[in-house]
This record gives C-alpha cells, structure tokens and sequence, in this order.
C-alpha cells in the first residue's frame, strides 16, 4: 500500500513540474523584449539478447531506457531565468530473473538571475533529486535500498553565475542549503544516506525507542559547472559537475569533504532520429556508506562499510527526438 502511494505522489510531482513548464511555453510573447525558448529532447533505447542451442552459454535479456531532457529558458531585460527537467527510467529482464530496474532519475533545476556585470548574474538556483521506484541490492531483490523520496534531495543557493554563452555556466554559491529526505521509515531507521539512525532496546528482540530522523539539513558552498559542445561532426558532450561542501558537518573532520556529481552525456548522431549515446555518472557523497563484501565459506559477508567513490556507464543507440 505505501509503495502505490509513493507512486502515485511520484507521478504527481512530475505532472506538477511540467505543468511549470507547459505554463511557461504558453506565456505571451508580444513584448519584443522578452524571450521563451523550449528546447529538449527524448531518447528511447533497447537492447535484445536471444539464445537458442548455444554451445557457450548465455541467457537471454531484454531491456530499456527512455529518457526526457525539456528545458525552458526566458530572458527580459536584465532579468533571466532557465528551468531545466530531467526523467531516466531504464529496466532490463533476463530469461531466469524479474524485472529489474537499471536507470531511474528524477532531476528538476531552476533559476533565475538578474544581470550583474558583463556575463555575471546574481542567481538563485533550486534543484530537486529523488527517484520513480524502489530500488535493491541485486541479486537480492527483497531487501529494499531506496525508494522515491528516499533519499530526496532538495538544494537552495545564492550566489553568481557566470555565463559568456548558452553552451557554458559555472555557478558559485557561498550561502546554499541542501536538504536530504528519507521518507520510508524502514531506510530512516538504519540511517541510509546521512540521516541519524534509530535508537534500539538492548533486548534479545531489539524495539525501536527513537526512529530514525527523515530529515538533514546541511550548510555550505555548491558549486555547478554545465558544459554543452560539438566535440567532432555529429558528435557532442553535455557535461554537469555539481560540488558541495557542508560547513555545519557535526563531525569538524568531515567539513574538509567535498561530495561530488559528475554527470557525463556523449551524443552520435546517426541521423535525424537515431543516435548512439554513452552515459557516465561519477558520484562521491561522505554521508552514503557502501558494504564491502568478501566470499568466506562459500558465502558472501560484510566485512566493511564507508564512504566509496561510485561509477555508473550505460551505452545504447536508439529512437531520438528534439525540439
């Protein structure tokens, strides 16, 4: 019952965002001074496996992806102001497995800025991450590691953003709050993403005295820097490097820690609608610990847990649509 309500608030949220940008594109335009420009673009990839007799060995899959890049920006006078959607749901099912999910993303920015001097802006920049459903540590489907909402994160800046053209930004924001959810109870409890964990009974039955908090706040410098470019003929990069320090850190050792999001897109342009694309995503956040896992008598044990630098790739070639 709570993974259909999340579901549907998932759903909601995203029809709230492009109902934003649906309102934006109908805005009256009859003032030369102002300027509405829709762009974006949506992809769909498949990748199909098939065995029949095969000497080798192999198992047959079926998966996909499909991806929605909108973006709305505005200018007048010296005001400007962009907002920037992002949705990725990628699933993969094998012969011997289930369903599996191998992408899901949801990525909202908005900005809005006021021309300072030559191509710097005083800009505030808010940005909403979370996912569409569960997700688990596979091969071990039943044990739930992330869900909407969990983690959500939701960062507020101030700061200056320097922009010589559309295709570079790098934004500085001294004063940014972000804000980490953890709505699902069960994650709350065992602390996933930074929160502060539950406290427990010392009974042979442990009993939850305190539950785990669904909320952290934090403190300190974000730093944005987005790159858009052709690289080679028919072949372009769209690159997002995201920093974060938290001044306030309860532990004064971890003030020093920067977290990391590196988000790496490269386009090949077959024609007007296919092309091949490689995804990359480099990610570091000090608050999510990873297990390490050993094989001892045949079965897998934890035999660590911390901070980890983690990596995500995916390449396909498929349907590809911009306007």
């Amino acid at each position: 019952m709570q993974n259909k309500k999340m579901k549907k608030f998932s759903l909601l949220v995203v029809f709230i965002l492009m109902g934003i940008f649906l309102k934006a594109g109908s805005e009256d335009n009859s003032d030369s001074t102002r300027l509405w420009k829709l762009t974006g673009n949506s992809t769909l990839t498949f990748n199909q496996l098939h065995f029949s007799n095969w000497a080798e060995g192999g198992e047959s899959s079926l998966s996909g992806s499909a991806w929605l890049n909108v973006k709305v920006t505005h200018e007048w006078k010296k005001f400007n102001s962009e907002r920037n959607l992002i949705l990725g749901l990628g699933v993969l099912r094998t012969q011997e497995r289930d369903l599996r999910k191998t992408e899901d993303k949801i990525d909202y920015t908005s900005t809005f800025g006021y021309k300072a001097y030559n191509k710097w802006n005083y800009t505030t920049m808010v940005n909403f991450k979370s996912q569409f459903t569960n997700g688990y540590r596979y091969p071990d489907d039943s044990t739930l590691i992330s869900t909407f909402m969990a983690p959500g994160y939701l960062t507020l800046s101030l700061g200056l953003q320097y922009k010589p053209s559309d295709n570079f930004s790098i934004f500085i924001s001294p004063a940014s709050g972000r804000f980490t959810f953890v709505l699902n109870e069960e994650l709350a409890n065992k602390g996933s993403f930074g929160v502060k964990p539950a406290v427990y009974s010392n009974d042979s039955v442990p009993v939850v005295l305190t539950p785990g908090e669904k909320f952290k706040p934090e403190f300190g410098i974000n730093v944005n820097a987005q790159l858009k470019r052709e690289i080679f003929t028919n072949v372009s990069i769209e690159s997002r490097l995201i920093l974060y320090n938290n001044y306030l850190d309860e532990n004064i050792h971890n003030r020093w820690n920067i977290d990391m999001n590196w988000d790496a897109l490269i386009n090949f342009h077959i024609n007007k609608f296919l092309s091949s694309n490689l995804r990359l995503n480099l990610l570091y956040d000090h608050d999510i610990k990873i297990k390490q896992y050993a094989e001892v008598d045949g079965q897998q044990v934890v035999v660590g847990e911390g901070p980890r630098l983690q990596f995500k790739e995916s390449f396909g070639i498929g349907f590809n649509y911009k306007f």
